[in-house]
This record gives structure tokens, C-alpha cells and sequence, in this order.
């Protein structure tokens, strides 16, 4: 019996120590890699808030960038509107000139057969230069546009590949209960090889025991031994309980692998997200040359759009400068023609004065010649000739001389009441 006991002892012994061994092994392994899966972890947590914040503030940046492109491409269609009213106001007014014919009176003997408008006296290629100048400015904003607009529409392809990237990362979760379980089952892990080892102990001593009683069992009587009967009692129990302690041995150390597996594929899949996650965070970080690309774009499309409304702002001075002058000119024409009247007028009231003067000029004239008839009747013949040389001069005379330059142009009435009904219905003219 003591020998049986003692093979089944040594047995179960051989069964169980490896078994504790490899729970011990088990212990290590699952230790060390829950420590450094939490420590990996906790990289890839870093690194993933790391990723999404770049990519939220890529999207910001982005929005930014619509935003100016947008909010430049309505000044630009509204400085359009403004363009297009100078623009009609300038045909409006080249159309008036055109239209105007410059009146016969005004011609010389060589162009009185020539039809000639007022437009024929302005510069056409001073109108043209400065269209030309404003297709340029507005050609310039429109190529400046089209190449941010091309340059958003590329940051908008990098950042869906990268926050598709992203989305598609494992979640590095945070959640404390997460950590909780991992840990609890380090330590179910652990108590099981504690309550193992406390096993084998027990078979150990088993198996001491049963060396013991086959050693003495030559040399003693029973019945003679009370010790040795209590050893035999003890032993014939426990060797009952054998083969259930090496099951145990077994379940434990199955349940330590199952709890010790989930903790191992943690680690596994710890490593692959650092890995998955530090990739992507290497790519925003070589996004960063293509972001600062897009912001010098950006930069240079606002620089450009300054230029343009700065040069635009010029032309459109110089547009409704040209405007206003053509404008002048038209309503100056318009004065000219009363101008003319008026001086006809003037001329006429001072050709009525000269006519009066030499009217009256005349009329004491003959009536001194009478006087001096008379006294030469009277008296002649009794003065001498060489008295005074001056006896039979006749009175004083005097001429009125016209200088004038040029004669004052012959105006049709027609023209004459045009006018002055253009001039009260124009709007005043600012000064």
C-alpha cells in the first residue's frame, strides 16, 4: 500500500512541477508584457490625440483658407460691379461725344464740307491704354484665383487621405475600467500561481511523507507504532486527494493561459497600434512642408489680391477722372455755343454804340463845316491868307478802327435752343 502511495506521490509530483513551472514562467511573461503593453499604450493614446488634434487643426487651417477665397472672390465681383458702372458711364458718355456733331460755325473754309462729332477731338488711345490696363488687373485677380483655388482643392485631397488615414486608426482607448480588467486579470493570474505553488507544496510534502512510511514500513509493527499509525491515516488520505490536486494543477494553470492570452493580445495589438499610429504621425509630420507650401500660396494670393484692388483703385481714379473730363468737355461745348451768343451779343450792343458815336460824330461835323462856311462869307475877304495857316482847315475827324482776331462763328438757332434745353435738364457738373 505505502509503495503505491508512493508512485502515485512521485507521479503527481512529476506532473506538477513543470506545470507550477510553467505558471511561474507564466506569471513573468504576463507581467511584462502587460507593463510594457500599458506603457505602449500609453504612447499610442499620446500619439492618436496627436494625429486627430493635427488633423483638426489642418481643417482649420483649411476653412481659413476657403473663407479668404472666398470672401476676396466677392470683393472682387463687387469691385466688378463698380468697374462695370465706370465702364457704361464712360460709354455712355464717349456715345453723347460721338454723337454731338461740332457745328459748321466752328469750321474753317477747308472743313466746313467735313461732319466732324466732338469724339473726333479726343484720344482714342488714351481711352483704350487705360481698358487695356484694367483687363490686365482683372486677368491678373482671376489667374490668382484660379491658382489658389487649385492649391485649396489639393489641400483638400491631402487632408481626406489623412483624416481617412486617421479614422481608420485602432481607438486607444482611455477608459479606466479598460485598465481595470487587464489588471485584475495580472492578478488572477497571480493568485492562481500562489494557490499552485501551495499545491505542489502540499504534494511535495505528500510525496516526503510517503518516502518516510516506505522507508520505515520494514522495520515497524503498526500496531506497536501509534505514530506510524497516524502517519498511515494521514497518508491513506491525502493519497485520495492526489489525482483531484494535479487536476486542479491543471485547471488553474488552463485558466492562468486563457487570462494571460488576453493580456498577451493586448500587448500584440498595443504594438501594432504604436506602430499604425507613430506611421501616420510621421506623414503629418512630413505634411508640414506641403502645409507651409499652401500657406506661402495663401499668402501670396492675398499680396496678389492686394496689388489688384491697388491698382485697381488707380485705374478706376484715373477711369472716372477720363469720365468726368469727357463730361466737361460735353457740357463745356454746350456753354461754348451761348459763349458765342453772348459775345455776338456783346459785339452787337458795341457796333450799336459805334454806329450812335459816328452818328453823332457826323452830325456836329456838317454842322461845323455850316459855321465855318458862314465866317469865311462874312469875314474872308477881309483876312489875310498868311495871317493864320490854319483859317481854312476843315474841322477835326476821327475814325473808330474794329481789331478783330477772327470772326465770331454763325450759329444755327436750332443748335442754339438745343442747347440751352440741354443745359436745363443736365445735372450740374461738380465744381
Amino acid at each position: 500500500m505505502e509503495t503505491d502511495w508512493f508512485v502515485n506521490a512521485k507521479r503527481a509530483l512529476a506532473i506538477a512541477e513543470p506545470i507550477c513551472s510553467s505558471a511561474s514562467s507564466l506569471v513573468l511573461s504576463a507581467r511584462e508584457s502587460l507593463e510594457s503593453a500599458f506603457a505602449i499604450h500609453s504612447k499610442t493614446l499620446f500619439l492618436s490625440r496627436e494625429a486627430h488634434a493635427q488633423i483638426a487643426l489642418l481643417y482649420q487651417v483649411n476653412e481659413a483658407l476657403h473663407a479668404a477665397a472666398g470672401a476676396f472672390e466677392d470683393e472682387f465681383q463687387g469691385s466688378l460691379v463698380e468697374l462695370d458702372r465706370s465702364g457704361a458711364r464712360l460709354d455712355s458718355v464717349l456715345q453723347k461725344l460721338e454723337g454731338t456733331l461740332v457745328d459748321a460755325g466752328f469750321k474753317g473754309t477747308e472743313e466746313e464740307q467735313m461732319k466732324r462729332s466732338l469724339k473726333y477731338h479726343t484720344d482714342d488711345a488714351v481711352v483704350e491704354e487705360l481698358k487695356a490696363q484694367l483687363r490686365q488687373a482683372i486677368d491678373y485677380f482671376q489667374d490668382s484665383h484660379g491658382t489658389i483655388t487649385a492649391d485649396i482643392s489639393q489641400f483638400d485631397t491631402e487632408i481626406s487621405e489623412l483624416s481617412s488615414e486617421v479614422s481608420v486608426l485602432p481607438p486607444a482607448s482611455s477608459d479606466l475600467s479598460f485598465y481595470r480588467t487587464l489588471v485584475n486579470s495580472l492578478e488572477s493570474i497571480e493568485n492562481h500561481a500562489h494557490a499552485m505553488g501551495a499545491l505542489l507544496e502540499s504534494l511535495a510534502h505528500h510525496y516526503d511523507q510517503c518516502s518516510q512510511a516506505l522507508m520505515t514500513s520494514s522495520t515497524s509493527n503498526l500496531q506497536e507504532d501509534p505514530e506510524r499509525e497516524d502517519l498511515i491515516n494521514v497518508l491513506r488520505e491525502d493519497a485520495a486527494q492526489v489525482e483531484d490536486v494535479v487536476d486542479e494543477l491543471r485547471h488553474r494553470y488552463s485558466d492562468m493561459k486563457a487570462l494571460a492570452d488576453s493580456i498577451f493580445d493586448f500587448s500584440v495589438s498595443s504594438a501594432e497600434h504604436y506602430s499604425a499610429t507613430a506611421e501616420l504621425c510621421e506623414e503629418l509630420s512630413r505634411h508640414q512642408t506641403s502645409l507651409e507650401k499652401h500657406l506661402l500660396a495663401a499668402r501670396q494670393f492675398a499680396e496678389g489680391v492686394a496689388e489688384y484692388f491697388s491698382r485697381r483703385n488707380s485705374l478706376l481714379d484715373e477711369l472716372d477722372s477720363l469720365v468726368e473730363y469727357f463730361e466737361r468737355f460735353l457740357h463745356s461745348y454746350d456753354v461754348l455755343v451761348l459763349e458765342v451768343v453772348r459775345r455776338k451779343n456783346t459785339q452787337n450792343r458795341m457796333e450799336k454804340v459805334v454806329s450812335d458815336a459816328l452818328d453823332k460824330l457826323k452830325f456836329i461835323y456838317d454842322e461845323e463845316m455850316a459855321s465855318r462856311k458862314s465866317f469865311h462869307v462874312k469875314n474872308g475877304d477881309y483876312l489875310p491868307s498868311d495871317l493864320w495857316p490854319g483859317l481854312s482847315d476843315p474841322p477835326i475827324g476821327y475814325e473808330i478802327i474794329a481789331h478783330e482776331v477772327s470772326p465770331l462763328p454763325e450759329l444755327s438757332a436750332t443748335l442754339i435752343e438745343q442747347v440751352k434745353k440741354r443745359l436745363i435738364s443736365a445735372p450740374t457738373l461738380p465744381k
